[in-house]
């Protein structure tokens, strides 16, 4: 969505392959770091920055996810459903 500047992508997604992908759209990510081989959904998990003391860690840039699970199936995290298991979520150090 450029206009909110958002975009929805797959775990799976290269980090590469996104920065990519969304400079076609006049668009890119607030912040990433160097190894840019990474999936979306392993460097959020690992709290990954980049550079800059007034960067956010790259985690803080997902505004909502759907998490597949065994016991509940998918379900939508944001800040608005479920905003404990999604910051839980969201980034998973420990």
């Amino acid at each position: 969505d450029a206009k909110k500047k958002t975009v929805t992508v797959q775990a799976g997604i290269r980090v590469a392959e996104l920065v990519d992908a969304l400079r076609e759209h006049g668009l890119t990510l607030q912040n990433f770091a160097s190894i840019r081989e990474q999936q979306v959904g392993g460097i959020i998990q690992v709290g990954a920055h980049g550079t800059g003391a007034r960067l956010p860690p790259i985690d803080e840039q997902v505004i909502s996810m759907k998490l597949v699970t065994p016991a509940k199936g998918t379900i939508e995290l944001s800040r608005e459903k479920e905003s404990d298991l999604f910051y839980l979520a969201r980034c998973g150090l420990g």
